[in-house]
């Protein structure tokens, strides 16, 4: 059975305290659905014991049970179930709202505990796999599709409930009228079929398509708010408009679908559910039945119409909703069960000590990106001595970026490797990365204070001061940041939109010297500036000359002119330039 499958799917996402969790809940709710069932069940003998006071004499079952409770009247009886009642609606509506609370309790804080499991594991895999996805899918996968699957898991929860319910009142309506219960359950039970071979394959596509379309709207959506200057220069709010409108215009189609083809369902039961109900009734009229024996029947008949209907509309409704969302949980699915770890795969089991005091070397690369054949290294070799001032430069799209995402470990490889002082980097990932502070091209700028742009991912209890103002002192930056009226408290907006560019540069190397590594590389760090920034920045770095081994990227011969040794990348590989 799907249900089934679908429960099995779950299973692969939870651990094995979820899973105690799961059942230990589905055990109350299974209890919850035999106290709704225990009280409409008792409003049968209440009803003909009203409108037939022989029936205690007459209905065998009455008899016993007023023979064990030693009620001699019928007074006694209605007023003993009347009693009863109230006491099993008291006490189920108390059950029904502890029920409730721990269901909720147990969706919504393991909706937490995979979305940090998603983010772990999409943060530990190999920066490769970050150059193959867009961010709007993650935000799509993390977000939209937890919350989906998790909406998903109260249905199927629920469905279990409605269907022991259904269970239990299809169970005492056949003691009372074993032919109507018949006639309805095998109307129901082709209804059900008709939507689990029809219906859910519709929904499934409805559901793919939902998410694909939500996909391209996170798409579009990022792009607007990221580019908005250029946007708003070229005057292209039409175009990123009309995008965005063709793929919320197609998302709102899969949600139409969805929400029509699901109606279908209960309106087709509540039709034919009734009538068949009805004609039956109608039947027994025809065929000289008694009124007076036919109120158990339309006890049962209430009791169908008012409990037994509505539940099974339910389980159409929750069959709806756990087919249109099984496609966020086939994502969930596929990415919690990939093992892929980086983590794992960087540090493995072998620890050994790293340092860095003689000289790093890149040795025999071959490299080329994913699902390409093309190389952009062949057989590289590179060497900096420690303490030195390295340059490096090359056309764009030469390699010289992939030269030092190998240097920082974030590529890896084909063949070849890098070690510093003669030990293999991807030894002991973890304490490479320990030794180096990482300048980019464009500095990622939290939307935050200054303090905590510096001290990038340290809990603020945890910053020190001293560190930081020694960093600002460094990248001099310390008289910008001691005019500010805030000082670090002063906050940079969103992607440091209110400061510069050279003061963002300058945040960037102050990060980088915060932890005081020994080792700087600067990714093209100061192409994106004009002349008189990139100078004032350049006379930033050399101010480090001797205190620290430095990598620089460039693409302008000035930026490089005081770099001790210089290498191009050309032709898949690096060659040492001689100094003039």
């Amino acid at each position: 059975m799907n249900i089934i499958h679908i429960v099995k799917k779950f299973g692969k996402i939870m651990n094995k305290r979820q899973k105690v969790h799961a059942i230990i809940l589905l055990l109350m709710m299974v209890i919850g659905a035999f106290l709704e069932t225990l009280g409409v069940s008792l409003i049968v003998p209440l009803v003909s014991s009203i409108t037939q006071p022989d029936s205690l004499e007459t209905n065998p079952y009455l008899k016993v049970a007023c023979e064990i409770l030693n009620l001699h009247s019928d007074r006694m009886f209605i007023i003993a179930v009347i009693i009863v009642l109230i006491m099993v609606f008291i006490f189920k509506n108390i059950f029904l709202m502890i029920e409730y609370y721990f269901q909720y309790r147990f969706v919504y804080n393991n909706r937490i505990r995979i979305q940090k499991k998603l983010l772990t594991s999409y943060l530990y895999k190999s920066y490769e796999f970050f150059l193959n996805i867009s961010s709007s899918e993650i935000l799509q996968v993390v977000d939209h599709n937890v919350v989906y699957t998790f909406q998903m898991l109260m249905h199927v929860l629920t469905f279990c409930t409605e269907i022991i319910i259904t269970i239990f009142l299809i169970a005492t309506i056949l003691i009372i009228d074993p032919v109507m219960t018949m006639m309805t359950f095998v109307i129901l039970l082709l209804v059900m079929v008709l939507v689990l071979k029809i219906i859910k394959p519709l929904l499934r596509s409805a559901g793919m398509r939902r998410q694909r379309y939500g996909i391209e709207m996170n798409k579009w959506l990022m792009q607007m708010v990221h580019g908005i200057k250029e946007i708003k220069i070229t005057r292209k709010e039409k175009y990123f408009l009309q995008n965005f409108a063709d793929n919320a215009w197609g998302y709102v189609k899969a949600e139409q679908q969805y929400s029509v083809t699901g109606v279908m369902p209960r309106l087709m039961i509540e039709s034919i559910g009734i009538c068949a109900m009805l004609s039956s009734i109608g039947i027994m009229v025809l065929a000289g039945r008694e009124m007076s024996t036919m109120i158990p029947s339309l006890s049962a008949f209430a009791m169908a119409a008012v409990k037994l209907i509505p539940s099974t509309n339910r389980l159409i409704f929750y069959i709806n909703e756990i087919f249109y969302g099984e496609p966020a949980l086939d994502k969930l699915v596929e990415i919690l069960n990939k093992k892929e770890d980086y983590k794992e795969k960087e540090i493995g089991t072998k620890q050994l000590y790293i340092t860095l005091k003689d000289k790093i070397t890149i040795s025999n690369i071959f490299y080329h990106y994913p699902n390409t054949e093309k190389n952009i290294l062949y057989n590289a070799k590179m060497e900096i001595p420690v303490g030195s001032f390295v340059g490096i430069i090359g056309a764009s799209g030469s390699g010289k970026t992939t030269v030092v995402d190998i240097l920082l470990g974030l590529l890896k490889p084909q063949k070849g490797n890098v070690f510093s002082d003669g030990v293999d980097i991807s030894s002991n990932y973890e304490e490479w990365l320990s030794h180096i502070g990482y300048i980019p091209q464009m500095i990622f700028m939290l939307e935050d204070n200054i303090r905590n742009n510096i001290a990038f991912g340290v809990p603020e209890d945890e910053i020190e001061d001293t560190k930081i103002w020694k960093a600002l002192e460094d990248s001099q930056l310390l008289d910008f940041v001691n005019q500010l009226p805030e000082g670090l408290d002063t906050q940079i907006g969103e992607r440091g939109i209110r400061i510069s560019g050279g003061q963002r540069q300058r945040i960037g190397i102050a990060r980088a010297l915060y932890t005081n590594p020994e080792l700087l590389i600067f990714d093209e760090a100061t192409s994106a500036l004009d002349n008189e920034t990139e100078a004032a920045i350049m006379e930033s770095i050399h101010s480090l000359y001797g205190k620290k081994t430095m990598i620089i990227i460039a693409h302008r011969l000035q930026t490089i002119e005081k770099c001790d040794i210089v290498y191009k990348v050309e032709n898949e590989v690096i060659s040492k330039m001689e100094r003039q």
